[in-house]
């Protein structure tokens, strides 16, 4: 009994000590300053290479942790103001519901530079006019960096998520692979000369992966 008392005061102490700073930690993400993701997912944009004044299309962008780093990209903390004030992000996704988390995972970050769009990433419009303005007069859409995160099958996180591995089926990757070429291949079309875009899955299924980007080499990869 005398060694009980000292026991639960000691884990009363340690569950304090974890809930303020749980506390501390939920406020900083709300503001802002912190934002927490894996490691992998963080692979795809720092590719991608965005620089100040760059013109970026996030096609599948929900729910907002790469459009994040996107935006970090190009508004770092010291840039020349004309570069920074000449580039912006347009990340879009085909879900309603998943564009209102990408808009609040973003707004923490304030930035001027960000448009959200709600559009089926395969139809996303590749030119621009003011109303009024003749069709042959219309603005081609090009972007200097497009990353396509595209929809997949998961299979890849099947460590955190066993689940994927009890409902996990070969048709699971063979039914998206054709919308996945559509989404890179729309990407390619967007994209202007000397461009970088990257594509990505969470999966590990060549089907996903190699498949398309063969493909898209084969359309769009020249001599």
């Amino acid at each position: 009994a005398e060694d009980a008392a000292p026991a639960a005061a000691e884990e009363d102490a340690s569950k304090a000590t974890l809930g303020a700073f749980h506390r501390w930690l939920m406020a900083e993400v709300e503001a802002g300053n912190i934002s927490r993701q894996e490691e992998v997912s963080m692979v795809p944009p720092r590719v991608l290479d965005v620089r100040p004044g760059h013109r970026v299309l996030d096609m599948c962008a929900s729910p907002g942790s790469k459009t994040q780093q996107l935006i970090e990209g190009i508004a770092p903390p010291v840039v020349d103001a004309a570069a920074a004030a000449s580039g912006f992000v347009i990340a879009n996704d085909a879900e309603y519901r998943r564009c209102h988390l990408l808009t609040h995972q973003c707004k923490r970050l304030h930035s001027p530079a960000l448009l959200v769009t709600h559009h089926d990433g395969t139809q996303l419009p590749s030119s621009f006019s003011t109303s009024g303005t003749p069709r042959a007069q219309h603005t081609h859409l090009r972007f200097d960096r497009v990353l396509c995160d595209v929809p997949c099958s998961g299979d890849g996180t099947l460590r955190k998520a066993p689940a994927i591995w009890r409902q996990w089926t070969v048709g699971s990757g063979n039914a998206l692979h054709r919308l996945q070429l559509q989404i890179a291949c729309k990407g390619a079309r967007l994209l202007a000369v000397g461009g970088t875009l990257v594509y990505s899955t969470c999966s590990l299924n060549p089907v996903e992966n190699e498949a398309v980007v063969a493909q898209l080499l084969k359309e769009f990869g020249g001599s």
